[in-house]
Parts: C-alpha cells; structure tokens; sequence
C-alpha cells in the first residue's frame, strides 16, 4: 500500500495507527512542499517500519512527460528537505532503497543521474480514493466509501480502470492518499478482508525490483503464467451462475449456483474461466461471476482447457 500527497496533520496520523493496528507496513510518498512543519510524521513513519519515497516538490509541471531536468531538480530540492526533516531517524532512511514515484505516475524510470540511485513505482491498482475518475457518485455520501472499496476488492468503477488486486496477485502496489478523509474510513474493510485472505502489507521495495528500473507500467494487464501447482482459494458467486462442464458458454450445465454460493477456485483458463468445486462436482464458471479471495494469477493454469 501506498499514501500519497502527505504529510497531513489531519489524516497521516489516522493512516499510521490504523497500519499498526493491522501490523501493516506501507509507504508514503512524500510531497516536498507538504514536509516543513510535519517532521514529526515523518520520522515516526520511518521509525515504525514504514519507506518513504520522493513524490518531487509539486505536481504542477512535473508529470509524465515534464523535461528531465525539471524532475532531477525537483527530486533533489524534496530529497535534501526529507533528508533535513528525519533527525535521528535518517540513518534509517538511509538504509532503505531510495524510492522515486512521479506526479501522476511515470513513463520511463528516473532520468540518469550521478549518485542518484533509485527505483521508479507506480501504482497496479487505483483505489481512486479522490474520486478523479469517478462519474455520477456523490463525494460527500458514504457510495464514495464503497467505490473505493470496489475498486481495490471488486469490479473496479472508477473509469478506466478494469482489474482488482486478486487480478494481480502477488506483489500489487494500491495507491492510495493520505489527504482525504474517505481513505481512514475504507482502509479497516479493505486491510480486513485481504488479510482474511492471506495478505500481508510490506513496504516497498519488492524483493524482486532493481534499482534504475521501473519495474510496473502503467495499464499493463495482469502477467499470467503457470501458476502454483496445487493452490486453492477461496471464492463466492456474485449473481446467479452456470457451472458448465467445460469452460465454453451455453455448453453443459452441470450445475446452477445461487448467488453467495461458496466455492473452491482450483484452476483457470487463459480466456478468464475459473475452475471450481462445488457441492462434490468440478466445473467451470465464467470468471466475471465470481469473486476469489487470493492471487488470481497464482491458480494452476488447466492446459488443453481452451
């Protein structure tokens, strides 16, 4: 998880104590312009296990695509005043991998730089807790609280925005904020429900990424592989559904499945259909029917199921 455009007195502390409360770790991704007179949030963020990255000075000019010279510029004005702000604290932010996310979310990775070694991050999923792309939800009601909610657990509404953190799996980055209040509200469903499901919250940087990349695109579809051999997961049906024989439409019902039914998710296929248990038989139901609690990604991929 990660919260960005603070610090803010009035929801950086919330976001803290609920990460502690969930035994999560995250990172902030600091706004230069947001530090004086929030160094106290600051080092206690380092402190209790938390990474910070250097979100630039301001948005305004500095977005994807801005000339490399105003990022490098703006990356070392946020990285002097970040690491002025720290106190006692920065010899631990010195040990952390040196982290850069660009207004917006970036293109390329951080332009080359002497003595400026750095992983670039965007987001895999939008929780969209600003209501950007929001259309025809009123900000100011609690529907704001269950988009969000949507977006990060379930079928995503904010536009353009189409896969769910099951769909990626392990290793997903969520953006968050922590500048608006709906973000404390959703943050207790959200980190319960996916530790229900065997998550855990780490800070960036994953144990996979190199420094001078960019490891995650924005808008790239979720990576699909193999998966893990023998992994089963949790799943309910959304609405009432087939269960067919074989993963093709209107072929061999084999079963008809209540809405909130519960299943075992065993296997998937390459075109999105899910194999599953129920009630002692096996099938398949069409992945947009159903709702997995765990890596999508990590199911066995059936072979020779279309």
């Amino acid at each position: 998880m990660t919260f960005e455009d603070g610090p803010t007195d009035a929801y950086t502390p919330q976001i803290l104590d609920l990460l502690a409360q969930y035994n999560a770790k995250a990172t902030f991704l600091i706004a230069g312009n947001q530090i004086a007179g929030h160094e106290g949030l600051m080092q206690r963020e380092v402190s209790e296990g938390h990474a910070l990255a250097n979100h630039l000075w301001s948005e305004p000019g500095l977005y994807a695509g801005a000339p490399d010279q105003a990022v490098i510029d703006s990356y070392l004005k946020t990285e002097a005043a970040i690491r002025a702000a720290l106190g006692d604290q920065l010899p631990r932010y010195d040990a952390q991998v040196k982290l850069f996310w660009q207004p917006g979310g970036g293109a390329k990775p951080f332009p080359v730089v002497d003595g400026v070694q750095v992983i670039t991050y965007a987001w895999s999923v939008n929780s969209d807790d600003c209501g950007w792309a929001l259309h025809g939800v009123d900000l100011d009601t609690l529907d704001f609280d269950k988009v969000v909610i949507d977006n990060v657990l379930n079928r995503p509404q904010s536009e353009g925005q189409t896969y769910n953190v099951y769909d990626y799996g392990d290793g997903v980055v969520i953006a968050f904020h922590d500048i608006n209040r709906v973000t404390g509200r959703v943050l207790p469903a959200i980190m319960s429900e996916l530790q229900s499901a065997g998550a855990t919250f780490e800070a960036l940087p994953r144990p996979w990424d190199q420094v001078g990349t960019m490891p995650i695109k924005l808008g790239v579809p979720p990576k699909s592989g193999e998966g893990q051999a023998g992994l089963v997961l949790s799943s309910v049906v959304l609405e009432a559904a087939n269960m067919r024989s074989t993963p093709v439409r209107d072929h061999n019902t084999i079963a008809s499945l209540p809405a909130n039914a519960a299943l075992t998710a065993i296997g998937r296929n390459a075109k999105g259909w899910i194999q599953v248990q129920y009630d002692g038989q096996v099938g398949w139901v069409s992945g947009g029917l159903i709702k997995i609690f765990g890596p999508i990604p990590s199911l066995p991929l059936v072979k020779g199921s279309n």
